[in-house]
């Protein structure tokens, strides 16, 4: 199986070996270049024909009853592979999809017919915390678009010219990294947005001011970019200035006259320029007087930012997303605060599968764009499973794709990482984590029940051998994904301790064993950082109370 899994598979017949390609055709460049950054030598062998195609059949998808340029449709022989495509954007898409097939050894005689539902799939840097280096972005960046993201926002709380300093224009090295990232963007066939959060010191009746924000912009516009961001998230409600006060009748009059005035400036410098918005109550009541004003007052073609009914939203329903579109005359593009983990979340970790998304999602909103955690090679693992499902939601699965995205970033160690992946599955999305433990400690609870101690003994020895070899892969802070992780490591270790404390105890009742365990215990409890579910707390309590009526 290969991830996002296609619309239409059908591979049924015999297995072609594939080693090496030789590739020709239209988007020759396009398809070497990812075969290439798959490990597939192109300098001859089994024939692959990239062929332009502009047709009903390559560029129409019958489902969301939409024309699309990321539809292509790959045939296998015994003697070639012909992959039909309409633009760049669709043999990328091809071209990543085959590269797949050929890495898993999964090449079959057949077809396959493929396109995304979601229309805009991305994620967005719009995280409080530390920003991304451009060469972590990179890294991302490629990697999503390999699995099908078409979207990226550059708006990261923490980029002093993103809205601390928005008036500013941004120094000569700052643009021109910048500059690199939308190049790089543009390599991988993602749109890049560039987003500005004026409203904390934004004063609405001052032309300065609206000079300063339009001079920025097209200081961004100069790089190439042409599609734009105003947030005007988790600012004041109340006015700051008085002659704003004096001028509108409520705050969401001035964002509406903004965003107006914005939109028209725009446009008549270049109509090709698209703008997304975020309004000041992005979650919540649907028909609130705030957004049905806001979203009735700003042009159709604008983009609209909507987290949910919370701001963390567990669900995204199809009941709400056309709730919202009656109230705002709006489709959502849901700024999905998932996998983020700032502000309150800052001591989790969230490394589980993207889960409570209605699969019929993508009939009733413009797309799903992702805020990531500060920490970007941890950003990566739930990244791919919403990938996987913006994609593809009708064929998701969370547990397959979660096990996918493992092994896509951790390769041969991903066996090993799951034991610590198992307890950082708390999020927005589901307060229940460490599964693998908990039913691991509960079998260990019926053989003692059924007077089998040594046997229960052995199962918990064989289960802390492989958390300590976890956890001895896990200090190795060369690898990025490791240092970014340290501050759960550490815990996972206390973890680790307590779990051999535990044995160490039911093995050898005594005192000395029962003050080691309380100690460990109280010190596992009082760290905040948040790691493994009450499984492990209720084990440890449990173990003490026998202890204690044993001694």
């Amino acid at each position: 199986m290969i991830y996002p899994v296609p619309q239409k598979v059908n591979l049924n017949g015999e297995k072609i070996e594939i080693k090496t390609l030789s590739v020709s055709g239209d988007f020759k460049g396009i398809a070497e270049k990812v075969f290439g950054d798959y490990g597939i030598s192109v300098d001859g062998g089994f024939n692959v024909v990239f062929r332009y195609e502009n047709s009903k059949r390559t560029t129409y998808a019958e489902e969301i009853c939409r024309l699309t340029d990321e539809k292509y449709i790959i045939t296998i022989t015994k003697n070639e592979i012909v992959v039909v495509c309409s633009c760049e954007k669709s043999a990328f898409r091809g071209a990543n999809t085959l590269a797949k097939l050929i890495v898993a050894n999964e090449a079959c005689e057949g077809t396959i017919e493929d396109y995304p539902l979601f229309k805009k799939r991305g994620y967005i840097e719009g995280f409080y915390g530390h920003t991304w280096e451009n060469e972590k972005r990179a890294s991302v960046m490629k990697l999503m678009a390999r699995y099908g993201m078409n979207t990226f926002f550059y708006g990261p709380k923490d980029d002093i010219y993103h809205r601390e300093k928005w008036r500013d224009l941004y120094p000569e090295k700052e643009l021109s990294e910048l500059k690199a990232l939308f190049d790089l963007a543009c390599e991988n066939y993602l749109d890049f947005h560039w987003a500005v959060g004026p409203g904390l010191t934004y004063k609405y009746t001052s032309e300065e001011d609206f000079q300063l924000l339009i001079n920025k912009i097209k200081s961004i516009y100069a790089l190439g970019v042409r599609n734009f961001g105003l947030l005007l998230d988790d600012i004041p409600w109340e006015f700051q200035y008085d002659e704003d006060a004096k001028e509108f009748d409520s705050i969401v009059d001035a964002h509406v006259y903004l965003i107006n005035k914005a939109y028209q400036t725009l446009k008549d410098f270049d109509p090709s320029i698209s703008l997304t918005v975020c309004p000041t109550q992005y979650s919540g009541d649907a028909n609130g007087y705030y957004i049905s004003k806001f979203g009735s007052g700003i042009p159709s073609d604008v983009n609209l930012f909507w987290t949910g009914a919370e701001i963390c939203s567990r669900v995204l329903t199809v009941r709400e997303a056309d709730e919202l579109a009656n109230a705002t005359h709006h489709k959502p593009l849901y700024w999905d605060n998932f996998p983020v983990n700032d502000c309150e979340m800052f001591q989790e970790m969230h490394l589980g599968a993207i889960i409570g998304r209605d699969k019929e999602l993508y009939k009733s909103c413009e797309g799903i764009i992702s805020n990531v955690m500060e920490y970007a090679e941890c950003s990566k693992i739930p990244l791919l499973t919403i990938g996987d499902f913006l994609w593809n939601p009708v064929s998701y699965n969370p547990e397959k794709s979660l096990e996918n995205a493992h092994k896509e970033i951790l390769g041969e160690n991903a066996q090993r990482f799951a034991y610590f992946a198992d307890h950082l599955g708390v999020s927005c999305l589901s307060r229940y984590s460490s599964a693998f433990m908990g039913n691991t400690l509960s079998h260990v609870a019926f053989l003692e029940a059924s007077g089998k101690k040594e046997e229960a003994l052995a199962y918990l020895s064989e289960y802390i051998k492989n958390i300590y070899d976890c956890y001895n892969m896990l200090c190795d802070t060369s690898v990025p994904l490791f240092d970014e992780l340290k501050k759960w490591v550490r815990k996972f270790g206390m973890c680790c301790d307590l779990l051999q404390n535990i044995y160490d105890a039911k093995k050898s009742p005594s005192k000395k064993n029962l003050e080691i365990l309380e100690e460990n215990l109280k010190k596992y409890n009082s760290d905040g950082v948040l790691l493994t579910g009450f499984c492990l707390r209720e084990a440890g309590e449990k173990t003490i109370k026998w202890l204690k009526e044993s001694l």
